[in-house]
């Protein structure tokens, strides 16, 4: 039976939607409904039909990254999903394909999450960038104090962190106060927590974004501007009862800080360079994987997108 490629229509999309609930059933349910009301339709979706009905997608979604010296739109792929009665037959390959067809006419990379290297690896990604987890016992800030850590902030108040924060990396994404204004959309669905550290002299200077997940606090974005604002902030969201698990990049060192902790790496962003003579004759270099790409940086890589 024929299988047809189209862009998601609006009449599609609550089939995308069942099709996203099916795929990924951990997923928050209030979360995947707030992102198909607020986000979906500002990207592009890729969809395959058959028997009348979706039967798999890939959602295309745009963003602006800093390169150097220079801003860089490039290509996130998520949302690839297939029903599991049409799996194994070649779907998500032929759709991965056209996506990626699409994407190499229009920007220089594609991001995708690294849910599975050896998934993607054939298509041309790569790993470039990883997290380090960090599990820090409660115990380890019993002489902490959350001084100055409150629960609010407005939109402007955390870009104003972000941008200070992210001057010591590269290859962050250039975020907005449009940004914000959608994360503090997003805390109230409840699924995700913030705390925030305002300095008297300087005001909100760092915020954690985090989740409680059984036995676990999991910081899933740390913003500071030294130790003494990051183990405060922890300290405020502690719990006697349960460990902090903290993702930072690669080259934030939290062991000095954290003796006890030992640092686990895992693989977070994979990219594809959809032109390498376009990107060398650009940057005047003659790499040959993205990882080569990716290291002619002179700043350590930070990457906490997940869309």
């Amino acid at each position: 039976m024929t299988v047809m490629i189209k862009e998601a229509s609006l009449e599609d999309k609550k089939q995308v939607y069942e099709l996203w609930k099916a795929s990924y059933p951990s997923q928050n349910q209030n979360y995947l409904t707030y992102y198909f009301k607020t986000l979906f339709d500002q990207g592009t979706c890729l969809l395959q039909e058959q028997d009348n009905k979706v039967i798999s997608s890939i959602q295309m979604n745009e963003h602006v990254i800093s390169f150097g010296a220079r801003k860089i739109a490039i290509a996130y792929l998520l949302g690839v999903s297939t029903l599991p009665d049409y799996r194994r037959r070649g779907h998500m390959r032929t759709l991965m394909e056209a996506a990626l067809d699409e994407t190499s006419h229009n920007y220089l990379f594609t991001f995708i999450k690294a849910f599975n290297p050896k998934l993607y690896a054939p298509y041309g990604f790569e790993t470039v960038y990883a997290h380090r987890h960090f599990l820090i016992k409660s115990e380890e800030l019993n002489k902490v104090s959350c001084l100055h850590t409150q629960k609010e902030a407005t939109a402007s108040q955390l870009l104003y962190a972000y941008k200070r924060f992210i001057v010591k990396f590269d290859g962050y994404y250039i975020r907005d106060l449009a940004y914000y204004e959608r994360l503090l959309e997003e805390l109230e669905l409840k699924e995700k927590r913030m705390v925030v550290y305002r300095d008297p002299v300087q005001g909100v200077c760092g915020y954690l974004i985090y989740q409680i997940i059984k036995d676990e606090i999991q910081v899933k974005e740390a913003i500071y501007q030294d130790s003494i604002s990051l183990m405060r902030m922890l300290k405020a969201i502690s719990e006697p009862e349960r460990e902090i698990l903290i993702e930072v990049s690669e080259k934030e060192h939290l062991e000095k800080i954290f003796p006890l902790a030992i640092p686990k790496k895992q693989g977070f962003m994979m990219v594809r360079v959809n032109n390498y003579e376009l990107f060398n004759k650009y940057f005047n270099k003659q790499v040959k994987n993205a990882r080569e790409a990716f290291e002619i940086l002179k700043k350590p890589l930070w990457l906490h997108e997940y869309y």
